[in-house]
């Protein structure tokens, strides 16, 4: 039998990633039509936030942000919005980020660019479907509520990956974050940071984006990642920017887009299948839940 090396098996895991994404967005044969919307995907009059909106945390501004982002993907997925129009979509969000007084002049437009780079990105991995079902319209949500996460901490100069994710932990568990597990150039059978293996066996918790190994729908292992859509966009993690996670016996996990919490016990360490590395962190007894998303302006 082939044995696979370490960037091989990544390259699996994030193709896998890739045609779940896929099937969340094009298959499903549900009656449920979607509603015509204006072809101009910023041009409609949405509501601004009251000044009170600002200082509870701008949650209005968030959603006004999440439904244009939702219109933009549901476009994208049904054809009626194509990459030809990609420089006015990033001005018109860039100018939605103005309007609602989100973020920093100078980040504003690269936050914006990212964002639709990522989408028309993802986009190329779909199937266009003339009309959307209930599945469809969840992973449109989904995402469009991760991507208001990553483009409104963008816009204020702050990090969009996992760490930047506002979590509550269950009791007795320490939160780890990404840059410490991945803040260093892990060579194989090198050593590992003093400060990283002295956190083998504690119980920990983190925030982080699903990778399936085969499995959508009730998965017993997976794999952790800071970012998915740097994972999607063909870009594979290093080994120490990854977590291997095994459920806890009577629990099982279904595939999401949106961001999740992980809790267990951490393992550190070298483990070895066949001559290769598979991996150097594992979460195990692990259990999910899903995570608000709370950036600040």
């Amino acid at each position: 039998m082939k044995k696979f090396r370490l960037s091989e098996v990544l390259e699996i895991v994030v193709l896998g990633a890739g045609v779940v994404l896929l099937v969340h967005f094009s298959c499903g044969n549900d009656a449920d039509v979607e509603a015509e919307r204006a072809s101009k995907v910023f041009s409609a009059a949405r509501p601004q936030p009251a000044a009170a909106d600002v200082s509870a945390g701008g949650e209005s501004r968030r959603r006004v942000v999440e439904e244009a982002l939702a219109d933009l993907l549901g476009g994208i997925a049904t054809g009626r919005v194509s990459e030809a129009r990609r420089s006015e979509i990033q001005n018109g969000l860039s100018a939605l980020l103005e309007r609602s007084g989100w973020g920093k002049p100078q980040n504003r437009a690269s936050a914006a660019g990212i964002v639709v780079q990522q989408m028309f990105d993802q986009a190329k991995l779909q199937t266009v479907s003339s009309e959307l079902g209930f599945r469809q319209r969840q992973a449109i949500q989904a995402m469009a509520k991760e991507l208001t996460r990553q483009l409104l901490l963008l816009a204020v100069g702050a990090s969009a990956g996992a760490d930047g994710i506002v979590a509550a932990l269950p009791a007795g568990h320490e939160r780890l974050s990404w840059s410490k597990l991945g803040d260093f150039s892990y060579q194989e059978g090198g050593p590992l940071p003093s400060e990283v293996l002295a956190l083998t066996g504690t119980r920990v918790g983190i925030p982080g984006f699903m990778l399936t190994l085969g499995e959508a729908d009730k998965a017993r292992e997976f794999i952790l990642v800071e970012s998915l859509w740097g994972c999607c966009f063909g870009s594979v993690p290093a080994l120490n920017q990854t977590l291997l996670v095994s459920m806890k016996a009577d629990q099982v996990a279904d595939y999401t887009a949106a961001p999740i919490v992980v809790v267990g016990t951490l393992e550190v360490g070298e483990v070895r299948e066949g001559g290769f590395v598979t991996s150097l962190y594992r979460l195990r007894d692990a259990s999910v839940s899903s995570v608000g998303t709370q950036p600040e302006p």
